[in-house]
């Protein structure tokens, strides 16, 4: 089953230098695919006004749905794909949001109505326990701009300042950091169940098993851009080139096609049974559940 929605909210422009390097990793990964072949698809129309700027997608920490990382603050999608309105809440770019339990965690840049004490021109680590309507400045203020934010099963939090490609982490929901002592450039990264910390840079996969203090490359997959990881860390999907869709599970090794994107993917989403929202060039898409995971 194949659910589409276009996304009907222009946002302004906003370009960061990880933003743009990203950017520009993805139009190289992933080519433009309105005459793919291998199904599912998120189909071939493309919406005529689009929420620009889409950083992240996760699961609303509610319990109900997805909340959407934007230029211009946080918006709601149902859990049949139907797209909400923006949560009644600050304000912000969200470059970087992660769901910890029932609590969010975001980073990224004040937009013009933002409140002050959440920082200038940096967020720093923000924390919310309402699902997006209420914020509170909790790490980093005004100095750092974390585009990449990671949750492990344990509760364990991974971040990546724009200012250095030192892994930093947290074990008390963002109040404190320090460095894991691993480096890395990195568009996303995500924690999978079995403990393993899996990044996408401009050279491929890269995996660590020793809580990010060292990655090494993930030999004989596809190039991945972006990631994605279900709730419970059971289930990782990614975008890669030629548009395709690749889903794996946590401890495996390999990887399985589960479809195709239109034009070029912002965001994805994979829930625990399986299910994909996708963001790209066609709007915002539900997929049902891919083929069967591979084996491990």
């Amino acid at each position: 089953m194949l659910l589409h929605r276009a996304l009907t909210s222009p946002l302004g422009h906003h370009h960061a230098r990880r933003s743009i390097l990203a950017a520009v990793a993805l139009a190289t990964l992933i080519l433009f695919s309105g005459c793919a072949t291998e199904p599912p698809s998120t189909g071939d129309d493309h919406a005529t006004s689009t929420i620009e700027h889409i950083h992240n997608v996760v699961a609303d920490p509610s319990g109900s749905g997805f909340l959407i990382g934007t230029h211009d603050g946080i918006y709601t999608v149902t859990d049949d794909g139907e797209l909400g309105p923006r949560v009644d809440g600050p304000r912000f770019d969200a470059m970087g949001l992660t769901v910890l339990d029932d609590t969010l965690l975001a980073s990224g840049h004040p937009g013009k109505t933002t409140p002050p004490e959440l920082g200038s021109p940096h967020l720093g680590i923000i924390r919310s326990t309402d699902s997006a309507r209420n914020w509170t400045p909790v790490a980093f203020t005004g100095k750092k701009d974390f585009h990449v934010l990671a949750t492990a099963p344990d509760g364990t939090v991974y971040g990546l300042p724009t200012d250095s490609t030192d892994v930093l982490v947290s074990t008390d929901e963002g109040d404190t950091w320090t460095s894991t002592g691993g480096s890395t450039f990195a568009f996303n990264m995500v924690a999978d169940a079995t403990g393993r910390i899996i990044a996408s840079t401009p050279d491929g996969l890269q995996i660590s098993t020793d809580g990010a203090k060292s990655f090494g490359p993930w030999a004989d997959t596809p190039l991945i851009a972006l990631l994605g990881v279900s709730p419970d860390h059971q289930r990782i999907v990614g975008v890669g080139s030629g548009g395709k869709i690749w889903t794996t599970t946590a401890g495996a090794t390999s990887w399985s096609e589960g479809g195709t994107v239109h034009g070029q993917a912002q965001a994805i989403a994979i829930t625990n049974t399986g299910n994909l929202l996708v963001i790209d060039d066609s709007g915002l898409t539900l997929l049902s559940s891919p083929s069967s995971p591979p084996s491990r």
